[in-house]
Order: structure tokens, then sequence, then C-alpha cells
């Protein structure tokens, strides 16, 4: 079912967009999120571009590290991992998290695009699969430093995101969301949440964008 419907991504430079075989184009959770995140936060990421010279090579850096990173969890999940591929950073990270990965079993989907009709809003989920014997939306993340919970909060928005996605298209409800992050200071975290505790602030935000950008 979720293969079938699967929608194509857009090559945009306005965020991450998908479009479903029956031609509706959508935003992506993400994309949705980074506009109506708050004012400090904008601000903040302004700042710190205006203060970093550097930014554009720290960002693209980041994103070729986390790319590496997924691709080799997708590969020990499909158990066709070949480390010669990776370089050594994104190799640490998956070292890292490889006893969180041991977790992991009943792999539904990995790397699954998604959509809602309802909420107009698609996505792509990085593993579908049971944690600790629980059906749960999983992320992985990589981050310079060890987070805190609060800063994970938009993390937590997204994923219950695919959880609705991910019952609109087969009625089968996920209840739990699973972060996962490793850092480059050698820490390991699990963040394990409830998705009842976000769907409020993820449709307010969801609706928020919708309601700004109508034409």
């Amino acid at each position: 079912m979720l293969k079938a419907r699967e929608p194509a991504l857009l090559d945009r430079e306005d965020g991450h967009w998908y479009q479903t075989k029956f031609d509706k184009i959508y935003p992506s959770i993400s994309t949705i999120l980074s506009a109506t995140s708050s004012e400090d936060k904008k601000n903040g990421l302004t700042s710190w571009k205006a203060n970093e010279p550097a930014h554009e090579y720290i960002t693209k850096q980041a994103q070729d590290i986390g790319t590496q990173s997924h691709k080799m969890i997708e590969d020990y999940l499909n158990k066709v991992l070949s480390f010669e591929e990776f370089d050594l950073l994104p190799t640490a990270h998956f070292n890292n998290l490889k006893p969180f990965l041991e977790n992991i079993s009943n792999v539904i989907c990995i790397e699954q695009r998604m959509y809602s009709d309802e909420l107009k809003v698609a996505g792509t989920s990085d593993l579908i699969a049971e944690y600790n014997g629980i059906l749960s939306i999983i992320d992985y993340k990589t981050k310079r430093k060890p987070q805190i919970d609060e800063h994970m909060y938009e993390y937590y928005l997204q994923t219950t995101c695919y959880a609705h996605m991910f019952k609109e298209a087969t009625g089968e409800k996920i209840n739990q969301v699973v972060i996962l992050v490793s850092s480059e200071k050698n820490t390991r975290q699990e963040f394990v949440k409830t998705c009842d505790d976000y769907v409020e602030p993820m449709l307010e935000r969801v609706e928020k964008y919708h309601l700004n950008n109508l034409q």
C-alpha cells in the first residue's frame, strides 16, 4: 500500500515538495516546520550564518555526513553494509548508534515517502519498524554535540506527522516515535516519545502554514 501510493520528490529551491500519483503537490513536513518556527529560532539561524564565515561549508559537510550515516544504517538493516564505501566520521556515527540499532526488529519500510491528503503534507520517514517490540517511527540524527530534549521538539512534531501519514495510508496507528542521535563528542542518545502528546501542536503548525500560504 505504501509503495503503491509513494509520491515523487520534486526538484525545487523553496524546500522539499512532493507530487502524488494524482498530481497533488504538497510541501514536506520539514518545510512546514521550518516556515512556522519561532522568530527566536529563525533569528538564531540568521545570526549564526552572519557570524560564521564557513556556514555554507559546515552545512554541506553536516548534510554529507548525515546522508552517509543514513545510508550505512539502511544498508545494515538490509544486511548489505560494506564499510569500505563510507568516510571515517559517518562510520564512527554508525558504530556509535549500533547498540540502539540492535533494538530494531520487524522492519516495515526504510526511507519511505508518504503523504496526507487530509493535512496536505508529505515527507520521508527514515524507518518504520518495531523498537523494543513496539511499532515506531524511527529517525536518526548526527550532530556536532549532544542534544537536550527541548531541542528535539521539532523532530517530535515531524515524526508524529509521519505517524499520521502512515495511519491515513494503512489504517494502522503508530503511537511511538524514536529519535536516535549520535554526536561528534562520541555520545549517543535515545529519545522515545508518545505521538498522542504531539498531535495537537503538529496540527496547529500545519494549519498555520496553510493559512499563511493561501493563494
